[in-house]
């Protein structure tokens, strides 16, 4: 069983929470590579190369549920309209394991 608490605050009195409480599943590993270009030098990119595992705890699309417990709560000027309670959760994603290496192109 994995447990996760969240307790996010910022400066300005936004804040985020959020309580999750799982049964790990089977991990999924994934590799993946991407370049980065600068908007103000177009010619300038930074290659990141990263490799993750992954766990799809909850899904509406594919009927896995394997969430105990689930809580959100958003509050502040900015978070709180974003988040009013008319939203619909249709999926949990862990990411236990996720490295990420930068790299400059040859010159």
């Amino acid at each position: 069983m994995i447990d996760e608490t969240w307790d996010i605050r910022g400066d300005d009195s936004n804040t985020l929470q959020v309580e999750l409480q799982f049964t790990r599943g089977v991990l999924a590993r994934g590799m993946g590579e991407a370049k980065l270009y600068s908007g103000a030098k177009p010619d300038f990119y930074r290659i990141y190369k990263f490799e993750q595992a992954t766990d799809v705890v909850r899904s509406t699309a594919i009927g896995i549920h394997r969430v105990s417990k689930f809580s959100f709560k958003a509050s502040g000027s900015k978070l709180a309209p974003l988040f009013d309670g008319s939203q619909q959760l249709i999926a949990i994603t862990s990411v236990p394991f996720y490295s990420r290496t930068i790299y400059l192109p040859a010159i």
